[in-house]
């Protein structure tokens, strides 16, 4: 599993790896925390819908617009 973590207005390239939700969690939450002072534990619904299996993740399903 992985995530990718961004803050408004950051372009921040961070990228979560590991065997299970709880550890792509963690290491968002210390990056968060770390390098944009930010408390991960309150956006943890935003982050767990980042969150994607390796090979899963499916582009171009947005409908016209």
């Amino acid at each position: 599993m992985s995530g990718a973590a961004s803050a408004v207005g950051v372009n921040c390239k961070f990228i979560a790896i590991g065997e299970n939700e709880d550890e792509v969690l963690d290491q968002v939450y210390d990056h968060l925390g770390s390098i944009h002072n930010v408390d991960g534990k309150e956006l943890t619904n935003n982050i767990k819908r980042c969150i994607f299996t390796r090979g899963t993740k499916v582009f171009g399903t947005r409908g016209h617009g």
